[in-house]
């Protein structure tokens, strides 16, 4: 082609008089491709999780709720159950939720017959009580989780075991030496406020040893052996000079006192009597467990079990 010829035609296509007939042309092309893209993002959306979940008939917002906040396995075998479950979306909004738990705290709430609320399932469920036992994470140090489902060796044995002055207990006892300075410290400040003296009743308690504490109590007061946290060096059974009985020491001002200000020396009543059912074990106002001060006062302060707080604060499984 000519340059002359060139010129001429782009002169023609350029031409006022010309213009109508380009327009036309134009605009469908673009409406065309407009169909198209639309088309193929309503195809692209059919097949999306949002949309899946939208068809099991939860309203869209909460759709697009549930895709943001549950990880795609979880996602994808909520939409594989295929049904409408009035608790799912408030699941979402429970303090203690973990997304990776979702599809587990579903199952539970199915196979309840008594009606447990929500937070109870979600409690249930982020401790481990649909899971098989498994063995208890010791790198985890003084924040390790022993219960019925979280195991000890019956070789594991703590190191940097300490023996407590015979002013402090009743007969020999040992603990880890960071538990019995904290409790030198807490017993000091119980005196000089309540003008009595805590004592170790128990401390460490070897796999064998705790075989026959388990064998010479009610069931509900002593855990198996491999599961109690005497075995870590880490839980103290406390009464006082002055009510050396348990259920006295737990009426008394001085156990009174070391139940409200324990956090502040790094422990927890690990049995309180609110939440046994999710521990599994009858009230024990006399048994502490050490954590450390900060685990000690989130508990103290959120108000549950060292459970509870494993689980939504430690566990990464």
């Amino acid at each position: 082609m000519t340059k002359e010829k060139a010129t001429r035609l782009f002169r023609l296509w350029g031409d006022r008089d010309n213009l109508w007939m380009t327009v036309p042309v134009t605009v469908a092309a673009l409406f065309v491709l407009l169909v198209l893209v639309k088309s193929c993002q309503g195809i692209i959306y059919y097949h999306s999780d949002e949309c899946k979940i939208y068809r099991l008939g939860y309203p869209i917002e909460q759709a697009r709720t549930f895709t943001t906040v549950l990880p795609e396995q979880q996602t994808h075998a909520f939409i594989a159950n295929g049904e409408h479950d009035t608790i799912a979306y408030p699941l979402l909004s429970e303090r203690y939720f973990i997304a990776r738990n979702f599809n587990r705290y579903l199952a539970y709430h199915k196979g309840d017959t008594t009606g447990i609320p929500l937070d109870i399932v979600v409690a249930m469920v982020n401790i481990g009580r649909d899971l098989d036992a498994v063995p208890c994470d010791t790198t985890k140090g003084q924040l390790m989780l022993v219960n019925g489902r979280h195991y000890l060796d019956e070789n594991y044995k703590p190191e940097n075991l300490t023996t407590f002055s015979r002013d402090y207990c009743y007969e020999d006892q040992k603990a880890q030496s960071i538990v019995v300075d904290a409790f030198l410290a807490m017993q000091q400040a119980c005196k000089e406020q309540t003008d009595a003296q805590l004592m170790v009743n128990s401390a460490y308690r070897s796999y064998q040893d705790q075989i026959g504490t388990y064998s010479r109590n009610p069931k509900g007061y002593a855990a198996r052996a491999g599961s109690s946290e005497h075995q870590t060096g880490l839980a103290l059974d406390i009464t006082s000079r002055q009510h050396p009985m348990r259920w006295p020491f737990d009426k008394s001002e001085e156990g009174v006192w070391m139940r409200e200000n324990c956090h502040l020396y790094g422990f927890i009543l690990r049995y309180p009597e609110r939440q046994s059912h999710i521990f599994g074990f009858a009230y024990e106002p006399w048994h502490l467990r050490y954590v450390g001060k900060e685990a000690a006062k989130r508990i103290h302060d959120e108000d549950i079990t060292f459970d509870e707080y494993y689980a939504y604060y430690l566990d990464k499984r």
